[in-house]
């Protein structure tokens, strides 16, 4: 593995024991938490330490790629981005959250470009997905930014505090990104691998 991975502004590498206090702080926010499926609010603070442990045996047994984002100016942990695998299929779905105090900087788009870079590079998946809800603007830039294709609507597909929500599909192909810049076009890769 070639984590932890140094980008321009951040640093991805897998959760450690000692995130817990500040997954805690960022997870435990509504306002960043409503758009996600699994991070633990409304549930009870003591949630993220399950959700940690979670991501940490779902990783170390090759199940999902789980990495910290953090900041390289200050060295906080400032959200997540995941790969859920399926290899039979050879595809993975990205996920990605960002704490408040550190939205709209960037971070997510440059976080995830890298981990689609790796899936597509070193792991040789054939499709990335995502999902999102339809009402999650924030997320349905960051993933039409990553040159995702719109697949589908999934209508009423989620029950998020209490209301049925519906729920975006996108994809990527490796063989849609091959010879973009900032893609794995070994000419223009910005990545160290």
């Amino acid at each position: 593995m070639i984590f932890p991975l140094v980008l321009d502004r951040v640093c991805l590498r897998p959760f450690e024991e000692t995130d817990k206090e500040s997954l805690i702080s960022l997870s435990g926010d509504p306002d960043v938490s409503w758009g996600t499926r699994p991070i633990t609010y409304p549930d009870s603070p003591e949630k993220a330490p399950l959700w940690l442990q979670d991501h940490i045996a779902m990783t170390n047994r090759g199940e999902t790629l789980s990495l910290a984002i953090v900041s390289r100016a200050d060295s906080v942990l400032v959200g997540s981005v995941i790969l859920f695998f399926e290899p039979h299929h050879e595809r993975a779905e990205i996920g990605c959250w960002i704490g408040k105090p550190h939205w709209s900087k960037g971070y997510g788009t440059e976080a995830c470009q890298a981990v689609i870079d790796y899936a597509f590079k070193k792991l040789n998946l054939n499709k990335i997905c995502a999902y999102c809800l339809a009402r999650n603007t924030p997320s349905i830039k960051l993933i039409q930014k990553l040159g995702m294709k719109w697949e589908g609507c999934l209508r009423k597909h989620l029950k998020v505090r209490g209301i049925f929500e519906d729920l975006l599909v996108y994809g990527l192909l490796a063989e849609e990104i091959a010879g973009k810049k900032g893609y794995i076009d070994e000419k223009h890769s910005t990545l160290p691998f």
